[in-house]
């Protein structure tokens, strides 16, 4: 069964308090997207102080779409959050990211780009918990789904059956029905929950059902 998770992208301590009271009748985990403006053009929270702060029940993944990761990570891990995202292309020091995290007990997420070679994660895929593919080009809700990515998405499926493989960018009913067909284990969405004016649990029980079958 395809696991749903709503993605929070928030400019401010307030928004992000905000999206995520909205999300925790209608979900057990949330996705929480950290941009730098840097790795990124966008600027979102810190995401450090915020999810300290938060006092949530929910099981809270970071993504950290930020340039070298390693240098705020001891940081990151004093946090409660449940696993981390790293990019492939943010860091020359994976090796050292994944290790630390997961001696911490938190699990680890491996962030590829839509024009990001699968050889560049493939040093890493046994040594993580999932792969997290962007469907969109990374910083900013409601990009254009990259439907070539699901292609890339298939490939690494067939070769690493057992991988967890995450989806995020541009889901909604429509999209999510392909990322499913093509291997996704887990969908990330963001827009579809918090733009299209729907609400969570309608939202939520949309893209439920486009992958029922699945």
């Amino acid at each position: 069964m395809v696991e749903i998770i709503p993605a929070i992208l928030a400019k401010t301590p307030e928004e992000f308090s905000s999206m995520l009271k909205k999300t925790e009748p209608y979900t057990a985990k949330v996705h929480v997207d950290v941009a730098d403006g840097v790795f990124v053009p966008n600027k979102t929270v810190d995401g450090i102080d915020e999810i300290k702060e938060a006092h949530t029940s929910l099981q809270i993944t970071a993504h950290l779409m930020i340039s070298k990761p390693e240098n705020c990570l001891e940081q990151w891990l004093d946090t409660d959050v449940e696993a981390l995202i790293f990019h492939v292309e943010s860091t020359d020091q994976m090796e050292k990211l994944i290790n630390e995290t997961n001696a911490r007990g938190k699990r680890v997420g491996i962030a590829i780009n839509p024009d990001t070679s699968l050889d560049d994660i493939l040093p890493f895929v046994e040594k993580c918990d999932f792969i997290h593919f962007l469907t969109v080009d990374p910083g900013f809700y409601g990009g254009e789904f990259k439907k070539e990515v699901l292609d890339k998405i298939r490939r690494f499926k067939k070769k690493y059956g057992k991988i967890e493989v995450r989806v995020d960018g541009g889901i909604n009913p429509d999209t999510a029905k392909k990322a499913a067909e093509a291997g996704a284990d887990v969908l990330i969405a963001g827009s579809y929950f918090f733009k299209q004016g729907l609400g969570i649990n309608d939202a939520m029980e949309n893209l439920k059902k486009a992958v029922i079958q699945f």
